[in-house]
């Protein structure tokens, strides 16, 4: 289940954290039975805080690399719908708080609440909450590697583009006979363009793992998301981010739901938006 600021002011950027919940069988079981005390009790809605060492699923919090928060967050249940709500601290004592509320998700559209086992079930204390690895060292590592391979590129494509192996050839038979310096080096050089392509794979590749280790969702995986004023239900075919000068972006996608629940041939995607302030400074 993916949260977000339910009053974000970009559809493309992030308003703060984005909060990632996995919806294991245990926590359905625990919801369904903090439902089931809503309506008998006739509240409004329920908390429960998402804290280390008190659950046995995975929460994770996403927001810019460079930032350092403090988030206290709890999973809010009402008797239809699920949603996020979670303080931000500041550094400085002196700093008020800020508080956020995600947008909200139908919980018949999560799981079949209506038809859920009425049982209780108990949790490890040994199992602690997974949280977001900091990935900014190994994103500007990707971010610099990433460079590296588009001068590469830009090289191998000059030499290619620039000087006809013709006039390579008259080259190399008027000022160096049998050697051949000049056609050698293009030779050279389409060789390495196999290696850029190989490049290019891995590069592509570490993206991928890249955004779904911060994410913490896996292809296959299906993700649930409130978008436009409804829910958008994806199974997970692919994971990956993109990086410019201002912002990094994370972009999901994956074959959409259709309304009576069963997978479509529709594909969709979502993303989130950060900006890049500070990030190519070194600490």
């Amino acid at each position: 289940m993916v949260f977000e600021n339910a009053y974000k002011k970009s559809w493309s950027a992030a308003d703060g954290p984005v909060v990632f919940v996995r919806l294991t069988s245990n926590l359905q079981e625990r919801i369904a039975a903090l439902v089931r005390f809503v309506r008998d009790q006739r509240l409004q809605h329920v908390v429960m805080p998402l804290m280390a060492t008190d659950h046995a699923w995975s929460v994770r919090h996403v927001f810019t690399p460079e930032s350092r928060l403090f988030l206290d967050s709890t999973l809010c249940v009402s008797a239809t719908e699920l949603w996020v709500e979670y303080t931000r601290k500041a550094w400085r004592d002196e700093d008020p708080p800020e508080r956020y509320v995600t947008g909200r998700l139908a919980l018949k559209e999560l799981m079949p609440i209506d038809h859920m086992p009425e049982r209780e079930v108990s949790f490890s204390p040994t199992i602690t909450r997974a949280s977001v690895t900091p990935y900014r060292e190994r994103l500007l590592a990707f971010l610099e590697a990433e460079r590296v391979n588009e001068m590469m590129l830009n090289a191998a494509y000059a030499i290619e583009r620039d000087v006809p192996n013709e006039t390579l050839a008259i080259a190399d038979r008027l000022w160096f006979g049998e050697k051949r310096p000049f056609s050698s080096a293009r030779e050279a050089w389409r060789q390495i363009e196999g290696e850029l392509e190989r490049w290019e794979g891995e590069l592509e590749s570490e993206r991928s793992m890249l955004a779904q280790a911060i994410l913490g969702i896996e292809e296959g995986d299906i993700v649930t998301i409130e978008q436009h004023g409804g829910l958008l239900r994806l199974s997970v075919t692919g994971v990956t981010l993109y990086a410019s000068d201002d912002h990094v972006t994370f972009a999901v996608n994956g074959t959409r739901f259709r309304k009576n629940g069963t997978v479509g041939k529709r594909q969709d995607a979502f993303s989130f938006q950060f900006k890049r302030e500070g990030l190519n400074e070194r600490r």
